[in-house]
């Protein structure tokens, strides 16, 4: 079977709360949700949750800076399904307010998510939310798990 784009907003619409949180045995720092996993199942893309676990690194250095409690991750991909990878916040830099400060980027040449069927780009975005402080943990979850 392949996935389309209907795919994806059934997986957001059944997802809307989450009872139970995994873990990669090798990452202590991260968390995702019953979403995130459905996601990785539905649309074979366990990558994801990998990749946000290869930048994990990058999101500890900005909470020991920044005491950053809330980041986007963004994916998005061309009708070639060529795209990016990016983990970004919100905040000030100097006197000025900014609405995507980059923590990491990777440029991904290929990319198997579902497109829209009449866009050019099609953007998936989710949130990494701060879970404690004591070890430093961050909860993966769809935007419709917020």
């Amino acid at each position: 079977m392949t996935a389309t784009y209907k795919d994806v907003n059934d997986i957001f619409s059944r997802n809307f709360g989450s009872e139970t949180l995994y873990k990669r045995n090798y990452c202590n720092n991260l968390f995702y949700t019953e979403g995130i996993l459905d996601f990785a199942q539905t649309l074979d893309a366990h990558w994801l949750i990998d990749t946000v676990i290869s930048y994990i690194p990058e999101v500890l250095k900005v909470y020991e800076t920044e005491e950053e409690s809330f980041l986007v991750i963004e994916i998005v991909v061309d009708k070639n399904h060529q795209g990016y990878f990016e983990i970004y916040r919100e905040g000030w830099i100097g006197n000025n307010y900014h609405e995507c400060i980059s923590v990491a980027k990777q440029i991904i040449p290929f990319i198997d998510l579902p497109t829209k069927d009449n866009e050019e780009i099609t953007s998936y975005k989710f949130f990494l939310e701060l879970a404690s402080v004591n070890p430093v943990i961050y909860t993966l979850l769809l935007t419709s798990e917020h």
